[in-house]
């Protein structure tokens, strides 16, 4: 291939990139507004906190099996669709079969365990037909991720992301649509299984099921995916574990302070539909970054096949740095103006979870990067890394968990332990992982970067947290004034200069 051949490859490699970010960048953001609908209009449209934790616990228990099944498969199925596009029918046919299997042994176990899974688990039978209602899910989400990881195999992020899209609007209309109709928590369950469900005849009906022909090995294609599974599921424990342990949690220290069970769920609902609100906020910005991770997979596992180390460090340095400015800019003016940001769309009775909220966002910027350098590493052909690493943070989220809430006991510190239990575990994956990156392909975040940033955020932080002051209109001040400041000192310490400036002045001229 002569010089000039590579560049033009390059250049389109680039473009195609930075088509797929914004185009899955766009359909993030719209998940996330549309998540904001969710779960800043049922805590009203449910009527108490008590409901609303309700909801909230029966949706984190559930996301941790629906959220394995959709990333685990789409990495799987992209991956094997990337290394031979000509031969993805057939990759895709083989998924669905497999995913097929999958979802109706989990939806299966899901809906006959509801009953105990409700009552011995979580100490609430009120739990049960939410559960049920979730096993449609399960089923649906199983083939559905096959059909996107097709797409994202194939690069094809823009119709990527139009389904992104669409499932978002079925979904959230389902939901808010159910509970606004006087259905309750089990209403917007359903709601949630219609649009599941919606979104997966769609799919196939435009993907389509693949064709039968030459197949990989069942040994082959399980032993990339096992680690994967068990990968994601590390993760999404990370990510959710918390809101179970903390529901388990109160209503066990309340039972032990001499309540009775069904006051003491009641209590422990109350409290996960705090954090639960503090989560939302939190989660943010790694929801807004999670663009970058489905990009970068199929690019730097098609560049390690074709053993391109030096476009392998370039993509890691570039996802890496980008994902660490984007998190920071939301991370620092949310943490600083937490009380604010509860403030502006809750009811006053959910302040409770404003601490927690300053604590998880930093958590989940750690969390952010650590899941997109664990990328990296799965794109590379080492999931099962990916995994130790995860299973390892898993013990520490869990154990911390515990500990720190039954030590604070319930009280007005019990969600800010919760949210330190979990930060502990995020510090740690990251720092593992990092470190992991670094040493097989000598690339990750300039220390120098890191320490620029760092000052920025602390500046961003004090600047929201002085502008917030008490009310509603200071509250958005103070996130816009945060944001700002954040930006004045990314160039004060020369981490942005002219280059990023000048690129900023071409996109808005073509405009």
């Amino acid at each position: 291939m002569g010089q000039g051949e590579a560049e033009t490859k390059s250049s389109e490699s680039t473009r195609r990139a930075g088509r797929g970010v914004l185009s899955i960048t766009g359909s993030k953001l719209y998940f996330i507004v549309a998540g904001y609908a969710v779960q800043l209009l049922l805590p009203r449209l449910l009527g108490s906190p008590e409901a609303f934790g309700l909801f909230s616990a029966a949706m984190s228990f559930v996301s941790i099996v629906n959220n394995v099944l959709i990333a685990a498969t789409i990495q799987v199925v992209s991956k094997r669709v990337s290394e031979n596009v000509e031969r993805g029918p057939q990759a895709l046919r083989q998924a669905l079969e497999l995913q097929l299997l999958v979802g109706v042994v989990l939806g299966g176990l899901l809906a006959v365990s509801a009953d105990p899974l409700a009552r011995s688990v979580m100490l609430d039978p009120q739990l049960a037909p939410l559960f049920r209602l979730s096993a449609v899910v399960v089923v649906s989400y199983a083939l559905y991720a096959a059909l996107i990881g097709a797409l994202n195999g194939r690069q094809d992020f823009v119709r990527q992301a139009a389904f992104d899209a669409s499932y978002t609007t079925l979904r959230t209309t389902g939901m808010l649509g159910a509970a606004l109709l006087g259905f309750g928590a089990v209403g917007a369950f359903a709601g949630f299984s219609l649009a599941a469900v919606g979104v997966l005849l769609v799919a196939l009906f435009f993907v389509g099921t693949g064709k039968a022909g030459e197949r990989m090995p069942w040994r082959a294609w399980l032993s990339f995916m096992a680690p994967l599974w068990l990968y994601q599921l590390c993760v999404n424990l990370i990510l959710q574990v918390d809101v179970t342990l903390l529901k388990r949690s109160v209503a066990e220290l309340a039972i032990a302070s001499g309540s009775t069970a069904a006051p003491a769920a009641e209590l422990a609902s109350r409290y996960v539909g705090f954090y639960r609100a503090a989560q939302t906020f939190a989660f943010v910005p790694y929801q807004l970054i999670l663009s970058v991770a489905f990009v970068i997979f199929p690019m730097i596992s098609e560049a390690v096949s074709l053993g391109d180390e030096a476009a392998t460090r370039r993509y890691i340095q570039g996802a890496m740095r980008f994902s660490l400015l984007v998190l920071m800019a939301l991370a620092a003016p949310i943490a600083g103006a937490s009380a604010g940001v509860m403030r502006i769309v809750y009811p006053g009775d959910y302040l409770a979870g404003s601490q927690a909220l300053a604590l998880l966002s930093a958590g989940m910027v750690c969390f952010a990067l650590f899941v997109i350098a664990s990328t990296i590493m799965s794109g590379a052909g080492r999931p099962g890394l990916s995994a130790a690493v995860a299973l390892v943070a898993v013990g520490l989220v869990v154990g911390c968990n515990l500990g720190f809430v039954h030590y604070v006991g319930v009280g007005e510190h019990t969600l800010l332990a919760a949210a330190a239990g979990t930060s502990v575990g995020t510090v740690f994956a990251l720092m593992a992982m990092g470190t992991a990156v670094y040493l097989r392909f000598r690339a990750f975040i300039a220390p120098a970067t890191v320490a620029r940033v760092l000052v920025a955020a602390a500046a961003a932080f004090a600047a929201a947290h002085a502008l917030e002051a008490g009310s509603k209109l200071t509250s958005i001040v103070a996130l816009a004034g945060g944001g700002v400041v954040y930006l004045i000192a990314l160039f004060a310490v020369r981490e942005l200069g002219k280059t990023e400036l000048q690129a900023v002045l071409r996109v808005v001229r073509r405009k």
